[in-house]
């Protein structure tokens, strides 16, 4: 997806949760679910006008953040590098948080769906992209594994990335079948995030001192 059909869906899909949500709003009732657990069941609610708009209010502070980040990066030259892909990022990360806020409204309006066969998938698409994006990117200080050693070396950016992109990859996959594993916790798939990225950092720490002595 070139870089300009991007950025114009991104803004659209922002335009259409805002007009769907604003057209939902008065048939939703003055409480509503909005975070559902491993199984399906309702853990979270809030009244209803800060349940339904609180997501396009959010989408509406990132997408201005993302369009911002290519231009006061101090390395945005190398943004450049990676625009289309940077772009095309932005407007799936939009569309997924779209079908977020549209199963939320269309389960609060009587929907027989489960929100977990559709809002699991779509994440695990969302880590999948970014596992093979990662790989294509160069030294910035906004966008991929940001740590000391990643941005004071191109040949430390390039192979933590590397290894990143496998890692996310594969862990997008397990989101994408955790739909199919009954009583698997939600902390279980945090513990790997969080394995993937501490282990990254350290990784990428062990290949600035192996090149610093080299």
């Amino acid at each position: 997806m070139s870089s300009r059909v991007a950025r114009t869906a991104s803004w659209a899909i922002l335009v259409a949760v805002w007009l769907g949500t604003i057209l939902a709003y008065p048939s939703l009732p003055p409480v509503i679910a909005t975070h559902w657990n491993m199984n399906g069941a309702v853990n979270g609610t809030m009244n209803a006008f800060a349940g339904a708009f609180l997501l396009p209010l959010i989408m509406g502070v990132v997408l201005l953040l993302f369009v911002a980040i290519p231009y006061i990066d101090p390395l945005r030259v190398n943004i450049g590098y990676f625009r289309a892909q940077y772009e095309t990022f932005v407007a799936l990360f939009m569309l997924v948080f779209a079908l977020i806020q549209a199963t939320l409204i269309a389960w609060n309006l009587g929907a027989p769906l489960d929100p977990r066969f559709i809002i699991l998938p779509a994440i695990g698409v969302l880590i999948y992209y970014i596992g093979s994006i990662l790989p294509k990117t160069r030294r910035n200080w906004f966008v991929g594994i940001r740590t000391p050693w990643t941005i004071s070396s191109d040949r430390v950016w390039q192979k933590t990335h590397e290894l990143g992109g496998n890692l996310f990859r594969i862990l997008g996959i397990i989101i994408v079948l955790s739909v199919f594993v009954p009583g698997l916790a939600l902390e279980i798939i945090v513990t790997m995030l969080v394995v993937i990225v501490l282990g990254l950092v350290l990784y990428s720490y062990w290949l600035y001192e192996e090149e610093r002595r080299a």
